[in-house]
């Protein structure tokens, strides 16, 4: 049997350094902050308000993890928010909050300076604070993330996100994917959303899981083939891993994205790059151009209607798709465009009204080709029950009852 000593990966090693230390490895590059995007939200002025209170007082505000780079600098894995907060105030972007409890004398006397004006004493404080890094030793960069993630309170992980989090082949596919898609433009500024809570993994697993499965409904939250996949941790096949790669680049790279008000929800990404990758199948690699054609329209219209701000330009349809019923549909995706609808319903509806959407707009060669037939079935169907209003409950019946939801997103 192997000993429990021999199956630690690496050592580590605590250092003590000051504040001033750290801060002045931070600025000379000996020590830098992992350019791996951050997985919890950006901490409020509060939140830097009560660090700088604990370490002016001599709390503690817990270890730094670090680990060391082949030329001999050390990258930050956990604590880039704390150092991030001590450089903002000794820079003098920060006031400091001298109100907090409980109460101290010479904080309220401090209330609402920079650093700069604080008394010398305060200062020393700040400058002479000693910060314990844990230096990961030897530790392979696959599982860096591993160990400084799985038992963080702080990563504002969900289960799911946590399995991903170990999930072996299949979570190293999707940071390899998640790296690669930076560089195709998916920042926070340009798509909408940040990678909070591992947003952009838990987008690319769940596309990953269903176009493997070729099924929509594999894409929702909880479904069975994404728990079987984070449970097995094995990869997608190769092809998979590649047509997932081409359809979020194309994505990525249309036009629209420049435009201020293309902005996308978790939901939304993933239903587009779904769409995105359905389409280049069916029609080939051109599909994208017919994608933001549409996105261009849809996407500012959309978010006008969600703040309320009324109907803006109509639709952009075809003459054969004149009678849809666009401005219920896109009240309907609005609702199940929101930050929690990732149910198998929510998913297989969004996905749907999306194709409808696409090929009334002119994205669809031929009448022929999958999965054209079915959204002509859904066209139909709106199209006969359009005398009476579209409320959400009768949307849902028309499409589910009458249209082809019941079957929809069954890749053929």
């Amino acid at each position: 049997m192997t000993p429990a000593h021999d199956l630690r990966a690496s050592a580590t090693r605590p250092t003590v350094v000051t504040v001033r230390e750290a801060l002045a490895q931070l600025r000379d590059g000996r020590l830098r902050q992992a350019s791996e995007p951050s997985i919890s939200a950006e901490w409020s002025d509060h939140h830097k308000h009560v660090l700088l209170d604990s370490v002016l007082r001599g709390w503690p505000i817990g270890t730094l993890l670090v680990a060391r780079e082949t030329d001999g600098s050390r990258v930050l894995l956990d604590g880039q928010r704390r150092l991030a907060a001590l450089e903002e105030f000794v820079r003098g972007d920060l006031l400091l909050d001298g109100k907090l409890t409980p109460p101290a004398r010479e904080l309220r006397e401090s209330d609402g300076k920079t650093y700069g004006a604080l008394p010398q004493g305060l200062r020393t404080a700040i400058d002479d604070y000693p910060l314990v890094l844990l230096e990961l030793n030897e530790l392979p960069p696959a599982e860096l993330r591993t160990a400084v993630l799985r038992l963080n309170p702080q990563g504002g992980l969900t289960e799911a996100g946590r399995m991903l989090v170990e999930s072996g082949s299949f979570g190293e596919q999707v940071r390899v994917l998640v790296a690669a898609a930076a560089d195709w433009g998916m920042s926070e500024e340009r798509i909408g959303f940040g990678n909070v809570g591992l947003a952009y993994e838990d987008v690319i697993s769940r596309v990953l899981v269903a176009v493997e499965a070729g099924s929509v409904q594999a894409a929702a939250v909880g479904s069975e083939q994404l728990n079987n996949r984070l449970r097995s941790a094995d990869g997608v096949a190769e092809d998979t891993r590649d047509e997932v790669a081409d359809a979020l680049k194309g994505l990525l790279s249309l036009p629209a994205l420049d435009m201020p008000a293309v902005r996308f929800t978790k939901p939304t990404l993933l239903t587009w790059t779904l769409v995105m990758v359905h389409a280049r199948r069916a029609f080939g690699a051109g599909a994208e151009h017919h994608l933001g054609y549409l996105l261009e329209w849809l996407e500012p219209e959309r978010r006008k209607r969600a703040a309320e701000l009324g109907p803006g330009a109509a639709p952009p349809l075809r003459s054969a798709f004149r009678e849809l019923p666009y401005a219920a549909l896109l009240e309907r995706f609005n609702e199940v465009a929101a930050v929690g609808a990732h149910t198998p319903e929510s998913t297989v509806l969004r996905d749907a009204i999306g194709w409808l959407f696409l090929v009334a707009t002119g994205g669809a060669p031929s009448r022929r080709l999958s999965p054209v037939p079915d959204v002509l079935r859904m066209y139909a169907a709106l199209t006969r029950a359009g005398d009476a209003p579209f409320t959400e409950d009768r949307i849902d019946q028309v499409l589910w009852e009458d249209g082809a939801l019941k079957s929809w997103g069954e890749w053929r």
